[in-house]
C-alpha cells in the first residue's frame, strides 16, 4: 500500500501507536528555573503513588550524556536527566515510569526538588560578552565554537556607499505533527528493540550504544512513520531516547514515552540569530563585498545549532559576484532550550543577510530590486565558481531563475498595481524577492544500498534512509525501474532499520536523492551485470550479446523469444540475487531558487496578508516532480510562517511565554496562499543522477522574500527594515513611528 495512502487514513503506525506487552508510560519532572543548583530530591510520596513501577534520577542510570559532535568540546553535552544543576526551564530532571500515563504523570508531580537558583543568561548579546556570567563553571567565556574573520584587513576598494543593517533572526520551534516518541523493547537475551521518531536511525543506534555502553549487536532501532522531522529530529538520539532506553533495560520491562506538545515547542528549537552586516557598493548598484559579525544562541547544550553559524559564513555571498566576504561568527551558550537544526540552518540565515540588505541597499540608491540583482547576478559561465567563503558552487543559471520568476509573476504588471494602489489609499501592496543558493550534502555524502531481487520477482530496495513523508520510497523505485525492466508495484523498499541497513548518515541536510539514490543506482546496475552473466549462461550466449527486450526481461540481442524475466533468471537461486554498493559524492551540491512575495498591510492595524507567493527552484535533474514540488511548498510555507508568525518568546528569567499552540503562531492552510512553483534544470555533475536536494530551498528563499515584501509595502512611508516576525503590532508601530 501506498504510504500516502496510510497517511491519509489514518492507518500509519507512529512510534506513539505502538503497543507491546507489560509496556509502561514514562513521564518527566522538569525544571522550573532557567538556571539552578539541585540540593534535594525527594521521590518516596512519587514511588509509593498506586502503579509506580520505578523512580529514576540521575545517581540511579548510569548513562553518559549526549555528545556526537567533536567540534564542541566534550564538557558542554548534555546529560539525559540533569545532574547537580539545570540549565534551562524545561530540562529533565526525574523519570517516573508507571503501568499507565495518568499514573506516572500524577507521580511526577509528587517528587519533591529543592533548588538554590542562579542568575540565567538569556540574552545572547549579553552572554557573548567578556565578564558576563558563564552557563558552564570553570569555562573564561560562554563561547563554545567561533570562526574568526579570515579576511580581517579586508579591502572593499572601489566601493563608496555602506549600507548597515542589523538583523535579529528569533527562535522558532520546529513544531512537526508528532513530536519525539519512543518505545524500548527488551527481550529475554538482554537485546534492545526501539522503536524511535527520527530521521537518523543510525546516529540514534550509535549515541544509545555510547550512553548505554552496550554493544551494537545489541540494539536495533527502527524508525516507523515519523510525522514530520524539520531538522528537529536529526539529533541521532535525544535525552528521550537514553532514558527510555536505560529504564526499559533497568526493568526488564517495555517503555514507551510519548512527548507532549508543551515540551516539543519549549525544550528544543531553532534559529535565534543576531548579525550586523555592512555591504559595500557602487552607486550604480554593484555589490563589492561584505562584512559581518555573527552571534547563534546554541542554547544550554550546544549541538547541531552551534556549528551552524559556519555554515551561514561560507554561504553568505549567496548567487552573486561579491569579491570580499570580511566573516566574524560565533555560537553562544546561553539559559534557554538547545538549538538545534531547523530546515535550512545556516544557510536561511545567510540569506536573509543578504537579501534583506540587498533591498535596503536598492532602496537606497532607488533602483528596483530585481534590477539590482540583475546587475550582480553569477553568470552560468562561471560555474563551477568559488566564492571568495571557500565553497564552490557546482552548477547552475541564475539570471534564468530571475528571469522566469519576473514572467510566471507577472513582475512589471504587480509594480503598475502598486503603484496605481498606493494612490488610492487602502491596503498596502508590497512586493519582494529572493534569490538563494542552498548548500545540499554538504558534509555527509557517503550512502550504501542493497538491491536484492527475489525468486518471485520482486526487488527489495534496502536502505538506511528514513521517510518523515518525505516518499523516499518512490524516487528509489524510479531509480531501479530506469535500470531494470519491473513495475512500481513489485519494487518493496526498506527503510529506516539498522538491522535491515547499518552503513548510513540517514536523512538530513537535503541529501537524500542524490547520495542513497546514486547508492540504489550503482547497486542496481551492478544487479543488471549479474543479471546479464546469468541470462548469457541460461541461454548459451555470451554476456555482451544480452541485452534489454520491450521492458519484459533480459535477452539475446535480436531473438526476442529468448527473453527471461527476473524471476525466471533468479529463480534457481534460492536467496535470490543481490548487490550491495556504497556511494561517495566528491561534493556538495548547490541548489538555488528565486522567490516573489506578493502581501497587502493593513496600514490601520498593522495585519499582513500574503496574498500570493511565487518559487522557481532548481534542484538539478528533477526524478519525481510531485515530491519535489511538495517539498518546495511544504517549505515556502514554514518560511512564511518564520516571516509572519512564529516566535519562541522567553523573559528574561528565561521562562517560554508561548508553549502551546494557542500562543505559538503555527499558520493554518487559511493563513497561506496557494504556492505557485516552477522548475529549472541544471544537473549537479556531483552525482550520476545529476539531483540536488529540494527539502529545504524553501525555506531558505522564502521567509527574506516575505520580509522583504512586508518592508517594500511601508517603505515610502519610511520604514527602512524590520525584523522577523513581521507581526501586526511591529508593522503598526513602524508605519506610526513608534
Amino acid at each position: 500500500m501506498e504510504r500516502d495512502t496510510e497517511l491519509l487514513r489514518g492507518e500509519a503506525l507512529f512510534a506513539g501507536d505502538l503497543d507491546a506487552p507489560g509496556m509502561l508510560q514514562l513521564a518527566y519532572v522538569r525544571s522550573p528555573y532557567a538556571s539552578a543548583r539541585i540540593t534535594v530530591i525527594d521521590t518516596d510520596h512519587a514511588r509509593a503513588f498506586d502503579g509506580v513501577v520505578a523512580v529514576f534520577t540521575a545517581a540511579d542510570l548510569a548513562i553518559a550524556p549526549l555528545w556526537e559532535i567533536a567540534l564542541i568540546a566534550e564538557e558542554l553535552a548534555q546529560p539525559p536527566l540533569a545532574d547537580g544543576i539545570v540549565r534551562y526551564v524545561g530540562e529533565r530532571v526525574v523519570a517516573v515510569v508507571a503501568e499507565s500515563l495518568s499514573a506516572a504523570a500524577d507521580a511526577a508531580a509528587l517528587v519533591v526538588v529543592d533548588y538554590e537558583r542562579l542568575i540565567p543568561v538569556t540574552d545572547v548579546i549579553a552572554a557573548s560578552r567578556p565578564g558576563t556570567a558563564v552557563v558552564f563553571g570553570g569555562r573564561p567565556d560562554n563561547v563554545c565554537l567561533a570562526w574568526p574573520s579570515d579576511a580581517p584587513d579586508a579591502s572593499f576598494d572601489g566601493a563608496d556607499v555602506t549600507i548597515e543593517v542589523t538583523h535579529h533572526i528569533p527562535r522558532l520551534s520546529v513544531a512537526p505533527m508528532e513530536g519525539h516518541a519512543v518505545l524500548a523493547v527488551p527481550d529475554d537475551d538482554g537485546r534492545l528493540t526501539m522503536w524511535v521518531s527520527t530521521q537518523v536511525p543510525t546516529a540514534a543506534h550509535r549515541q544509545i550504544c555510547r550512553s548505554l555502553g552496550l554493544s551494537p549487536e545489541r540494539v536495533r532501532v527502527v524508525a516507523p512513520a515519523v510525522g514530520g522531522g524539520f531538522g528537529g529530529k536529526a539529533a541521532g538520539a535525544m535525552p528521550d531516547h537514553m532514558v527510555t532506553a536505560a529504564a526499559a533495560l533497568a526493568l526488564g520491562r517495555p517503555v514507551r514515552y510519548v512527548e507532549d506538545r508543551n515540551a516539543n515547542l519549549t525544550t528544543m528549537q531553532g534559529r535565534g540569530v543576531r548579525s550586523s552586516v555592512e555591504l559595500h557598493a557602487t552607486t550604480s548598484g554593484d555589490v563589492i563585498g561584505m562584512r559581518a559579525a555573527i552571534l547563534a544562541d546554541a542554547g544550554a547544550y550546544p549541538n547541531i545549532g552551534a556549528v551552524e553559524p559556519g555554515k551561514t559564513r561560507m554561504m553568505v555571498c549567496g548567487p552573486y559576484r561579491l569579491r570580499v566576504a570580511d566573516i566574524d561568527a560565533k555560537a553562544i551558550v546561553t539559559n534557554l532550550p538547545p538549538v538545534g537544526a531547523y530546515r535550512g540552518p545556516g544557510r536561511s540565515e545567510a540569506s536573509v543577510m543578504l537579501e534583506r540588505t540587498l533591498d535596503v541597499l536598492a532602496g537606497d540608491l532607488g533602483i528596483d530590486p530585481l534590477e539590482l540583482r540583475r546587475r550582480n547576478v553569477l553568470q552560468p559561465k562561471q560555474m563551477p565558481y568559488p566564492a571568495p567563503t571557500g565553497v564552490q558552487y557546482d552548477s547552475g543559471d541564475y539570471p534564468a531563475l530571475l528571469d522566469r520568476l519576473a514572467e510566471v509573476a507577472g513582475y512589471d504588471a504587480l509594480r503598475r498595481t502598486q503603484a496605481t494602489r498606493r494612490g488610492e489609499g487602502g491596503r498596502l501592496l508590497g512586493i519582494g524577492l529572493s534569490l538563494v543558493v542552498d548548500s545540499t550534502a554538504w558534509f555527509a555524502r557517503v550512502e550504501s544500498a542493497t538491491v536484492r531481487i527475489d525468486p518471485d520477482g520482486t526487488v527489495v530496495v534496502f536502505a538506511g534512509s528514513a521517510s518523515a513523508g518525505h516518499r523516499h520510497d518512490i524516487v528509489y523505485r524510479e531509480v531501479v525501474r530506469s535500470r531494470l525492466p519491473v513495475s512500481p508495484e513489485h519494487i518493496r523498499v526498506v527503510e529506516g532499520d539498522t538491522d535491515a541497513m547499518y552503513d548510513s548518515e540517514g536523512t538530513m541536510g537535503s541529501r537524500t536523492t542524490q547520495t542513497a539514490g546514486s547508492a540504489v543506482l550503482a547497486s542496481t546496475e551492478l544487479l543488471v551485470t549479474r543479471l546479464r552473466d546469468l541470462a548469457a549462461n541460461q541461454l548459451e550466449a555470451a554476456a555482451d550479446d544480452i541485452v534489454f527486450h520491450d521492458g519484459r526481461g533480459f535477452g539475446v540481442r535480436g531473438v526476442p523469444s529468448s527473453v527471461r524475466t527476473l524471476a525466471q533468471l533468479v529463480a534457481s537461486s534460492t536467496d535470490g540475487v543481490e548487490a550491495t554498493c556504497v556511494y561517495e559524492q566528491a561534493g556538495a551540491s548547490y541548489p538555488a531558487a528565486a522567490h516573489l512575495s506578493v502581501v497587502e498591510v493593513d496600514r490601520d492595524t498593522g495585519r499582513v496578508v500574503p496574498v500570493r507567493h511565487v518559487a522557481v527552484t532548481d534542484c538539478g535533474t528533477v526524478i519525481d516532480a510531485a515530491s519535489a514540488r511538495g517539498q518546495v511548498i511544504g517549505a515556502t510555507v514554514q518560511g512564511i510562517a518564520q516571516a509572519l508568525y512564529e516566535e519562541s518568546v522567553f523573559d528574561a528569567d528565561g521562562n517560554p511565554r508561548n508553549a502551546s499552540f494557542a500562543e505559538y503562531g503555527v499558520p493554518s492552510a487559511a493563513d497561506v496562499p496557494m504556492i505557485e512553483t516552477a522548475f529549472l534544470e541544471t544537473p549537479s555533475p556531483q552525482n550520476p543522477l545529476g539531483a540536488k536536494g529540494v527539502g529545504e530551498i524553501g525555506m531558505i528563499g522564502a521567509p527574506v522574500a516575505v520580509q522583504n515584501a512586508v518592508v517594500d509595502a511601508v517603505r515610502h512611508l519610511g520604514v527602512r527594515h524590520l525584523d522577523m516576525p513581521c507581526t501586526p503590532e511591529q508593522v503598526w508601530a513602524a508605519i506610526h513611528g513608534r
